[in-house]
């Protein structure tokens, strides 16, 4: 699959990548789709089965040599709903830009560096165990910092000896930063956002801090809510291991309220063979006594080709008394469990995904 650019500065090499000088149009995506076996720990409600399609997707891009140096590029790209409805989903990273030796200027819709640095580590992303269940400061499954926003102004430098910085500002619109309509009282006119990261990649190693605030007018008075995530990484031999720790906090009347979060990720390939293994967990809401939770996730891929793989994963939720959290926070609301006190929901499921 061909990556977004800002994906590539991040989870790849963390160095701004360079287009080729094309008027072409190049055809990507990919397709995802598993059957799972959902228990959503709910009294009265029966363990369900679920054919599910995980972010599939399919985007166009191209480029233009403008001389000099200097390039125009541009992106389309959209969700497609491979398990129910069929056909074209939600609208995904799609922006124009210029790049050269300077770096890289987009505008348009596209993901934070803030959510990038966190799809950098996570083994089960775009899963019903993605680490967005927890991690992005999430509250009963909907992720706050997590995102692919709108009206986004985005800047990637080239790579310093290693370190790229990556910046976005989001301007102001009639939404919340999440995408969410402004309820009534709520004037979100003047609502914008900004997310910045730094990325280092050496070998072995690599390691990205982040930061994102999220400012909103409320009539009377500013509530705001931010979040610092730090990511890191280190690969010997067949392993490769990673970690992400982040603090988000925010003024009292918009979730999430302030919340310490964690989250441990590892794999070993052998042959065609890698085994999977994620562990997070996210402390109470300031305020609110055993409002946590934690998540354990186990999985193995077996690669059929370089663009074909199949897959198995087990993944369970375990909430504190007052903890809200649930599985498939990347599905439709239909695959999602979620917003269940004390519940421990699980999932087990097996799936094929294929990139072009």
């Amino acid at each position: 699959m061909k990556k977004s650019l800002i994906a590539l500065a991040v989870a790849g090499a963390f160095a701004a990548p360079a287009f080729a000088a094309t008027s072409n149009v190049d055809v990507y995506g990919v397709m995802n789709v598993g059957v799972f076996s959902v228990d959503a720990d709910v009294t009265g409600q029966d363990r369900s089965t679920s054919v599910t399609s995980s972010a599939s997707r399919i985007g166009f891009k191209g480029t233009e040599d403008l001389g000099g140096g200097l390039k125009a590029l541009w992106q389309i790209e959209t969700g497609v709903n491979a398990d129910e409805s069929g056909g074209f989903g939600g609208g995904r990273n799609t922006f124009v830009g210029l790049g050269g030796g300077f770096g890289t200027v987009l505008l348009g819709k596209h993901d934070t560096p803030m959510k990038l640095l966190g799809r950098s580590v996570d083994n089960f992303g775009d899963t019903y165990a993605d680490s967005r269940n927890l991690l992005g400061a999430t509250a009963a499954g909907s992720s706050a910092f997590d995102l692919r926003t709108d009206n986004t102004i985005a800047y990637i430098s080239p790579s310093f000896s290693g370190v790229t910085l990556i910046g976005a500002y989001v301007a102001d619109h009639n939404q919340t930063p999440d995408g969410t309509e402004c309820s009534t009282g709520l004037d979100c006119n003047v609502t914008d956002a900004y997310s910045v990261s730094a990325a280092y990649n050496n070998g072995p190693l690599m390691a990205g801090l982040g930061y994102e605030r999220h400012n909103v007018d409320a009539g009377a008075s500013e509530i705001d809510r931010s979040m610092w995530r730090l990511v890191g990484g280190y690969t010997f031999g067949n392993f490769k291991l990673g970690a992400q720790y982040e603090k988000g906090s925010a003024d009292t009347g918009l979730l999430p309220a302030d919340r310490k979060g964690w989250g441990l990720f590892g794999n070993y390939a052998m042959g065609n063979i890698t085994l999977k293994a994620n562990y997070l967990s996210v402390g109470d809401y300031e305020g609110t006594n055993d409002s946590g939770a934690k998540q354990y996730t186990l999985g193995a891929d077996y690669a059929l080709s370089k663009r074909t793989t199949a897959y198995a994963l087990y993944a369970k939720v375990k909430n504190d008394t007052n903890g809200g959290f649930g599985l498939g926070a990347n599905s439709t609301s239909s695959d999602s469990t979620s917003g269940n006190l004390n519940s421990d929901p699980s999932v087990f499921g097996v799936g094929v995904k294929h990139t072009f």
